[in-house]
């Protein structure tokens, strides 16, 4: 008998999993859910809460596309200044 192993990727995540998800700190990731400006929690059992990855990943696509660059210390590749602008 042969079995067959699959993995899910939850569908719903803790707090600190929901800020990690989001790209946020805690704090910020708090603050937000706070404000109403996240998704918020849902009540999977008891007093237990978790934040749906859907509503995050909408939440998520329906943020602005901005302008900045990402700060230095994010490891991102930076644009190159070409021969001619040396």
């Amino acid at each position: 008998m042969s079995y067959v192993v699959m993995q899910f990727a939850p569908a719903a995540l803790e707090r600190d999993q929901a800020a990690a998800y989001a790209g946020l700190s805690l704090t910020t990731f708090e603050k937000e859910v706070r404000e109403r400006r996240a998704p918020q929690p849902r009540q999977v059992a008891g007093r237990r809460v978790a934040w749906l990855r859907a509503e995050l990943d909408a939440w998520l696509f329906a943020c602005p596309i901005s302008e900045q660059l990402p700060p230095e210390n994010t490891g991102a590749k930076k644009p190159r200044k070409s021969k001619d602008e040396v």
